[in-house]
């Protein structure tokens, strides 16, 4: 049974989330576009893990106050994972961590045409986040 789990942001600027580009030498999914987020470690909550992911791989600084969950999932192969969004953010740009090597402010069309790391559920949840905008 897994005993990892994990949380992801979907962060929301106007009609666009931000993506990033996973590494070459990523262990998962190599080279395919996906939102913050990572493992939640011993003693975090899945809050606390969005927000030190958001701020370790893009250099936002987020609150856990403004996270909202819209989506939490128990993936077979890993353990449960937490999807959040928001669209208050801080920092002087996007800062990458060594394990991407770019990142985009992608609307729904550029999304459509990314290799991206989103199961279809999640693309449609993120499809009906942006056409809220």
């Amino acid at each position: 049974m897994a005993s990892k789990s994990g949380s992801n942001v979907i962060v929301v600027k106007g009609d666009k989330i931000l993506l990033l580009l996973r590494s070459k030498g990523s262990h998962w999914k190599p080279e395919h576009w996906g939102p913050p987020g990572g493992h939640i470690d011993p003693g975090e909550t899945p809050k606390q893990a969005a927000v030190r992911e958001t701020f370790e791989e893009a250099g936002l600084r987020i609150k856990e106050s403004d996270l909202e969950l819209v989506a939490q999932r128990t993936k077979h192969d890993f353990g449960m994972i937490y999807y959040y969004t928001t669209d208050r953010f801080t920092g002087k740009g996007i800062t990458l961590s060594h394990e991407h090597k770019s990142f985009t402010w992608a609307d729904w069309e550029k999304i459509e045409g990314l290799d991206t790391i989103f199961e279809p559920d999640i693309l449609a949840l993120i499809e009906r986040l942006l056409s809220s905008k």
